[in-house]
């Protein structure tokens, strides 16, 4: 018997379901190996990820955060009947991240707006405007007479242009400095994502922009390595600074070569729609590619080996953390490093001192003895001394990393007690929430209305409107960017101000902007079930339930259950999401909930308002 080859159609279908699989397993690999890079680089080198400003705190924003705020979408302009806005978790997170990154390559922000936005942006409108000229016109016409079609003509303008704007930013930052060419770099490393970006897509009306299967993986990747490889010239004596550069330029790059060029052919060629960069949130291609530009300029550093040391200005020393230092004593204890944890115990007593002078706004008259000047017994100042005379000597004897981390646990307990009148309490909070939940809600109700007032027919015809969707879309990205930016630039909000509450990090300064808008992600479920039940409850009372069959023995109205299934479902979500707040700062000796956790954040009384601490014997009993 002969086997005969397949051939034709059926070898045509086997590699296209080939590419197909290999399409989604690809696909569904990418978020996880990103993760992955990102949490290895944010915890393997802790110290070199935070000079690229691509720390811990920014990888609990880009994950579980931008998990959360899938929901998030901040309308920005109507066009047409369409309502263009832009997504917290694929679009706002990954670009504010990299925004905020250059920061550590040029501290000056005049010069970052000046050298790089405002060129993107003068760039942006040139392009846009060939495009539109590439469509329609007489130049338009000349492409079709030349036997050159639309695309061909859109891409060889787009590259044009591009190449010239690329041109004249390298040669305006030549002899202007290192800040200067790094900056020029970059903007030439966004301009090559957004090209190659924008030859690979297309907008598809009805649906948004897309980018086929594996050449969305090209730009990104691409751009990194060269990135590294143009390090050295780019970023003199921080080479590593083509990791920030590579996030930026793949983030940015995929917003204007994709989002920005490819989405006016999506208005107005069907029904009313909502719009959104990032729409598709931790799949999108905007999440995506900053972490693929990521990608590829690490594996080009490793490959070079150019090392993991800190680079550009130095960092501030972190605020002393005893919990972590004391964590750290255990560990090393456990794995027989005397010595390290004999340091790691002193250093962890040492920090809870240093911590509850701060905390309660007294000086530190003897640095050499952190404890004078605080509440406690005599024998605390000794205990100190024993834990930095055996760190001082070091050991072998595993019986001394123990005994130093017992010591250094009862002097944090200690500490903890001191200071613990400070952080604000379970009441106060839920307080301070409500208020700021009231002021949120009262914003929310008079938009919910205007557009019910401005909507043509019955509830469903309401439910159903682009406009009064966006808007409750909306609500949740105001409600984070309230939140974020007040304890941002404030550090408070107007609940907290009234109840004399600030969010502080632990050196008690406001938490930068990826710490605050971290710190509130975690709040957006519960905002997110507000924003609908706030809607739903305004909508029914302007509108009414609208008649339905009737359902059971009990005869309710079909369209009374929906609501009352809906109403349910969000009280049992506020109600379960603030359940397990409460808990976490009840279970922390922080009194911090998971956002503070990530943040690593306060909610502190104001120093005006915090009790006095108590006395060296209350301290002794509560910590022992």
């Amino acid at each position: 018997m002969s086997v005969t080859e397949p051939s034709g159609p059926h070898v045509v279908a086997s590699l296209t379901l080939t590419f197909d699989i290999a399409s989604i397993a690809v696909s569904t690999a990418v978020p996880g190996v990103a993760w992955a890079l990102l949490l290895g680089v944010s915890w393997g080198h802790p110290e070199f990820a935070e000079s690229l400003g691509l720390g811990r705190t920014t990888f609990w924003l880009l994950l579980p955060g931008a998990i959360l705020a899938s929901f998030a979408l901040l309308p920005i302009v109507p066009v047409s009947d369409d309502i263009l806005a832009v997504s917290f978790a694929g679009g706002v997170f990954p670009l504010l991240v990299g925004a905020l990154a250059l920061e550590r390559i040029e501290p000056a922000l005049r010069r970052i707006v000046g050298r790089l936005f405002l060129p993107l942006g003068i760039e942006t409108a040139a392009l846009l405007g060939v495009v539109g000229l590439a469509d329609d016109g007489a130049l338009a016409t000349v492409a079709r007479s030349l036997r050159i079609g639309p695309w061909a003509t859109e891409l060889g303008l787009v590259t044009l242009v591009a190449s010239a704007a690329t041109a004249i930013v390298v040669l305006a930052s030549r002899g202007e400095g290192s800040g200067a060419r790094g900056l020029a770099g970059i903007f030439g490393l966004t301009t090559a994502v957004a090209v190659l970006t924008f030859a690979g897509s297309t907008a598809i009306p009805g649906v948004g922009i897309a980018e086929g299967f594996p050449y969305y993986l090209v730009p990104p990747i691409l751009v990194g390595g060269v990135a590294v490889l143009l390090g050295p010239r780019l970023f003199p004596g921080a080479p590593a600074f083509a990791l920030t550069a590579s996030f930026f330029a793949a983030a940015w790059g995929v917003v204007l070569g994709a989002d920005v060029l490819w989405q006016p052919p999506l208005y107005g060629t069907g029904p009313a729609g909502l719009y959104a960069i990032g729409g598709a949130g931790v799949l999108d291609l905007v999440y995506l590619s900053a972490f693929l530009g990521l990608l590829g300029a690490w594996g080009a550093h490793r490959l070079l080996r150019r090392g993991f040391a800190p680079v550009g200005t130095p960092l501030p020393p972190p605020a002393p953390s005893p919990g972590r230092d004391l964590r750290a004593a255990f560990a090393m204890a456990s794995e027989g490093s005397v010595t390290a944890s004999l340091t790691a115990s002193a250093a962890a007593a040492r920090g809870a001192a240093l911590e509850a002078h701060r905390l309660l706004g007294s000086p530190v008259p003897d640095p050499q003895r952190p404890w004078i000047g605080l509440p406690v017994p005599g024998w605390v100042v000794s205990d100190q001394a024993n834990l930095e005379s055996m760190a001082r000597a070091g050991s072998d004897q595993p019986t001394e990393a123990w005994r130093a981390f017992a010591t250094a646990r009862s002097l944090v307990r200690l500490g903890e007690a001191i200071e613990r009148p400070r952080f604000a309490s379970i009441a106060e909070r839920l307080a301070a929430f409500a208020v700021d939940a009231a002021l949120l809600g009262v914003a929310g109700a008079a938009v919910f209305a205007g557009i019910a007032l401005l909507t043509a027919g019955g509830l469903n015809a309401l439910l159903a409107s682009v406009p009064f969707n966006a808007a409750i879309y909306g609500f949740v990205a105001i409600a984070l960017v309230y939140l974020a930016a007040g304890e941002h630039w404030t550090g408070t909000t107007v609940g907290k101000a009234l109840l004399g509450l600030e969010v502080r990090d632990r050196a008690l300064a406001r938490p930068g902007g990826v710490a605050a808008l971290t710190r509130n992600a975690p709040l957006l479920p519960v905002m997110t079930l507000y924003a609908i039940g706030l809607a739903l409850a305004l909508a029914v009372a302007m509108r009414g339930i609208p008649a339905g069959a009737s359902l059971g023995v009990f005869g309710v109205g079909a369209g009374t259950l929906a609501i009352v299934s809906i109403g349910a479902v969000v009280l049992v979500g506020v109600g379960l999401a603030g359940t397990v707040g409460i808990a976490m700062i009840a279970a922390t000796r922080e009194r911090q909930r998971v956002g503070d956790l990530w943040a690593d954040t306060w909610v502190v009384r104001r120093l005006t308002r915090a009790p006095r601490p108590p006395s060296p014997a209350a301290a002794a009993a509560r910590s022992s």
